[in-house]
């Protein structure tokens, strides 16, 4: 058990509710970055630059299983998660 967790159930507050708009921005802005990425692959004409997309791909892929579990542990839905159509 977390100390927060043990002080809220101590003075018997209440969590304070998790604020998802840092969570959906983050994943809005990596949604876009790995669609940048796929398109740059039609660009690319050299192997280096072939693998540094590769990289930065797999980096952006990491980074949103690490949210989508953040997610998860906060109770939220993966479906709250859509890119927003501005």
């Amino acid at each position: 058990m977390k100390i927060k967790e043990i002080f809220y159930k101590i003075t018997k507050r209440q969590k304070p509710k998790a604020d998802n708009s840092e969570l959906r921005k983050e994943y809005n802005m990596l949604l876009s970055r790995l669609s940048d990425i796929r398109r740059n692959f039609n660009f690319a004409d050299n192997p280096s630059a072939i693998d540094a997309l590769i990289y930065e791909e797999n980096a952006t892929l990491c980074r949103l299983h690490e949210l989508y579990s953040e997610a998860r542990k906060k109770g939220m839905t993966l479906e709250a998660f859509e890119l927003d159509q501005k």
